[in-house]
């Protein structure tokens, strides 16, 4: 069944569709936020969508994180190299490529390299 632009990215705490706003990539997420209540023993530093792994190698409750919001331009992105880059926050590449001199070298070698 295919979900209506409603049910995308809602940053609902009880899970619903991801969307990347670059490369399209579509998923359905468990839960958004910070600390997923499957996994307690995660925080993360941002709010983010995540999605339970379908295939725990240990038996035990893992998961995925599939993206978040660049902090510049709010547009929801994964964390595929070619879609954003994790620095403090998330940022679209778009929007880090347009501020490269805010980060340190290793990182503006990452933002050039997956830019082309």
């Amino acid at each position: 069944m295919a979900a209506n632009s409603d049910d995308i990215n809602t940053q609902n705490e009880k899970g619903g569709i991801f969307e990347c706003g670059l490369c399209g990539l579509h998923e359905t997420y468990h839960y958004y936020g910070r600390q997923p209540p499957f996994h307690r023993a995660v925080t993360f530093m941002e709010e983010c969508y995540i999605a339970k792994d379908p295939f725990p190698s240990d038996g035990g409750c893992s998961f995925l994180l599939l993206g978040s919001e660049c902090v510049s331009c709010g547009q929801v992105v994964c964390q595929a190299n070619s879609c954003s880059v994790f620095y403090a926050h998330r940022f679209c590449l778009k929007c880090a490529a347009a501020n490269i001199g805010e980060f340190p070298s290793e990182i503006q070698q990452r933002i050039t390299k997956n830019s082309k």
